[in-house]
């Protein structure tokens, strides 16, 4: 059985500089499998098709970053 959630993963830059720092954080969906955990390659957009529906991606957001912290997406990749 598999189940997914959002999660916030930090992105290091290849070269970091002085404008953009070291890297950044953006949001994934992240899949806990039985075969093993998987997350989508590009972070993913907030969309909807009402202003409700916005809202409700960004709460589960919310929730799930407070839930499930933040991974280093380099370290996820090994």
């Amino acid at each position: 059985m598999s189940h997914w959630h959002y999660q916030l993963m930090y992105h290091k830059y290849e070269k970091p500089n002085a404008v953009d720092g070291e890297g950044y954080y953006a949001i994934h969906e992240y899949y806990e499998m039985d075969d093993g955990d998987g997350w989508t390659e590009n972070p993913v957009d907030v969309t909807g098709c009402s202003i409700e529906d916005v809202k409700k991606a960004l709460m589960l957001m919310l929730h799930d970053i407070d839930k499930h912290g933040v991974v280093d997406y380099e370290r996820s990749e090994e």
